[in-house]
């Protein structure tokens, strides 16, 4: 009599689960895509150009000046592309903002530097300051000034950047030359995902601060800082789409 073999198979979906779970989150570190600064300046009359920008230069800046530069305000534009690297059904869970403080106004007393959410778009052109770069170069067509969003023909809706009124994230800038990481916030992940579903709303942010008293201008390093260890950088955590395939063993920074 010949002996019956049967065959046993295995159930494929337990596989593809596995499988599906090793991609539920994912960390990414972005450089900066644009950045700038706007100087404080009177607008451009027929005869004479008083706006100044930094789009290509090493520095960005932000708070006040002293006696010697007119005691003006510096706000410090920052914008980090997410579309090419981030699914656009994903979901960002974590977020975080490091950037370099390359010099600091002497004397200066420790001063909250708030990250607040763009609301027009706004350029960066060819504009590069000499020297320290404090106080910037003659604006180039495109580029982002106080008075224009994108100069010479398109001005923002308010001097000084258009803004949303509550900050984003924030933090304590000192004189210490290293980094500074502005924390995440739900109001940070809101900016964020609102933007990876939205990506034409994503103007950035503008950090601003310090402006109440003198001598409380900060310079940070910007994109094009020779120094690529000190580039501005934002340190996302995200989770795929399908959440039903997490294992449970992904560690999430706390958000607030």
């Amino acid at each position: 009599m010949r002996a019956s073999h049967r065959q046993h198979r295995l159930p494929i979906l337990p596989f593809l689960l596995l499988c599906s779970s090793l991609s539920a989150q994912d960390t990414v570190v972005l450089d900066a895509s644009q950045d700038n600064t706007l100087y404080e300046t009177v607008m451009d009359t027929v005869d004479n150009q008083y706006e100044v920008s930094n789009g290509a230069g090493s520095y960005t800046f932000s708070g006040r000046t002293g006696e010697d530069a007119g005691f003006k305000r510096r706000r410090s534009l920052l914008k980090f592309d997410l579309t090419p690297v981030i699914p656009a059904d994903a979901k960002i869970v974590f977020a975080e903002i490091s950037i370099y403080q390359s010099k600091a106004a002497p004397g200066s007393p420790p001063v909250s530097m708030a990250m607040h959410r763009v609301l027009q778009a706004w350029g960066e052109a060819g504009s590069d300051a000499v020297g320290a770069e404090g106080q910037g170069a003659w604006a180039e067509a495109g580029d982002a000034t106080w008075h224009h969003r994108i100069f010479p023909d398109e001005p923002w809706s308010t001097a000084g950047g258009s803004f949303a009124a509550t900050a984003s994230a924030a933090t304590t800038v000192g004189q210490q030359l290293q980094s500074y990481t502005w924390t995440c916030t739900s109001a940070l992940l809101d900016d964020l995902n609102g933007w990876l579903s939205t990506p034409s709303n994503n103007f950035g942010w503008i950090m601003v601060g310090g402006e109440d008293g003198a001598y409380s201008a900060h310079r940070f390093s910007s994109r094009e800082n020779n120094n690529i260890d000190q580039r501005p950088k934002l340190t996302l955590i995200y989770q795929s789409a399908d959440d039903l395939f997490r294992d449970g063993f992904e560690a999430t920074p706390d958000c607030p």
